[in-house]
């Protein structure tokens, strides 16, 4: 076949191909014969109809069935061309018949054209999963706090960070004015709460510190204004409390706590805590370090990237956008294109598509490739996270043409792994 290719953007060609006529004309051979061979006439067996009679009843859907494999064959050059096609755009002029061949001009974006930089610029601080004395005592604490008791609080007893207080609370907010989500935060008959932090209302823990059992309080809260419930962002709420009841946390000796976990000594929990905090270091630190080393590729890079894949990417990171812009703008996509939510995700998506060429790039450089285990050990983690089990798993991926994008993903991540190993210094 003949073809021609003209650069009609930094990531967007023009692909024309010819083809003779020894390649096209079976194609408009075997169609409608196909057709013949599945067509039910009245009067005839199956197969047996006239290829004249059929082609009056199925002439259109000959065509189109032509016209859809004349393209096949037509697109299917840019392989020997060896074109990096990113994505079909457009199909234009196509031209075929019996005798006369075939051709047509295709729309194609590529992948784009760079360098990948020195990988001196992608340093980054090393890991460090080494854990402090001050850390090994606090996770001690905690561990002797899940194995004391509680007893009830006498009429002397003052609230500390350790203990539980029931409370009932009213507010100037009437309980009937807001959802169901928002007066559980509103008023109670009994509510239990630890002192340890501030998980509830805001300003709760400090003006309950150092109270006892009857004391009266008033709190006059403002929720931040990322509050999880709508209806409370930014809003200042005046509260009554009262303590109803308390619980004294009653510390657990050396041979409750070896008890409550099962070891032989305080050494050999200790050691354990140690792993354990050594375990959560390390992969802290691990994802520390990937979202600094990505945070230094995506700095280096600068290129141009084709259209249809950057679209598909900034929709995905607008369908992951927990604000729903994408219902938001549903009628108005000029407004959504000027949208701050549109900006971030367009950013979002420019970094994290350059990022993926580039580590693809490094991954053929290198040929670093993946390992049938480690796409098992992929997909089981991936499934776990969703609930599903890993067969139902892999049949979604594939049913919604989503697994070549994970691959690519799981991909990604093991470079940015072997990178680590070079590019932690710092």
């Amino acid at each position: 076949m003949k073809t021609d290719i003209q650069k009609v953007g930094s990531c967007r060609i023009k692909f024309s191909v010819e083809a003779p006529v020894e390649v096209i004309d079976p194609i408009y051979k075997a169609v409608p014969k196909e057709y013949v061979a599945q067509a039910k006439l009245p009067g005839f067996r199956p197969g047996k109809a006239p290829l004249d009679q059929v082609k009056k009843l199925y002439g259109k859907a000959i065509q189109d069935t032509i016209n859809q494999r004349v393209t096949a064959t037509l697109y299917k050059a840019h392989e020997e061309a060896k074109i990096d096609v990113e994505a079909l755009v457009d199909v234009e002029g196509l031209r075929s018949g019996v005798g006369q061949g075939a051709s047509a001009t295709f729309i194609l974006d590529v992948a784009p054209e760079f360098k990948l930089p020195d990988l001196k610029k992608w340093q980054v601080k090393k890991m460090d999963n080494s854990v402090s004395e001050t850390e090994i005592q606090e996770r001690m604490a905690s561990i002797r706090r899940m194995a004391a008791s509680f007893r009830e609080a006498t009429a002397d007893d003052i609230a500390t960070a350790d203990d539980l207080l029931a409370i009932s609370f009213t507010s100037d907010i009437a309980p009937d004015s807001v959802s169901s989500a928002a007066k559980h935060y509103i008023a109670d008959d009994e509510y239990w709460v630890q002192l340890r932090e501030d998980a509830f209302i805001p300003g709760l823990k400090d003006v309950l510190l150092g109270k006892k059992v009857g004391d009266k309080v008033v709190l006059k809260a403002t929720y931040p204004k990322d509050f999880k419930v709508e209806e409370l962002k930014g809003k200042k709420v005046t509260y009554d409390i009262t303590v109803k009841s308390m619980r004294k946390l009653e510390p657990a000796d050396d041979a409750a706590v070896i008890a409550r976990f099962q070891v032989k000594s305080l050494d050999e929990l200790t050691e354990r805590a140690i792993e354990s905090l050594k375990a959560s270091k390390t992969y802290e630190e691990e994802q520390r370090a990937l979202n600094a080393l990505c945070e230094q590729i995506d700095k280096s890079l600068k290129f141009d990237l084709p259209e249809r894949p950057l679209d598909s990417r900034i929709y995905d990171e607008l369908m992951a956008d927990p604000a729903k812009p994408l219902e938001t703008f549903a009628n108005d996509v000029e407004a959504l294109k000027k949208s701050e939510a549109y900006k971030q995700a367009s950013a979002r998506a420019v970094a994290a598509l350059r990022r993926s060429y580039a580590l693809a790039a490094l991954a053929k450089e290198r040929n670093i490739k993946l390992t049938n285990e480690e796409v098992g050990v992929a997909i089981n983690s991936l499934a776990n996270s969703a609930g599903l089990q890993p067969q139902e798993l892999t049949k979604r991926l594939i049913r919604n043409e989503r697994m070549s994008g994970f691959l690519a993903h799981t991909l990604e991540t093991k470079v940015l792994r072997e990178l680590l190993k070079e590019c932690a210094v710092l």
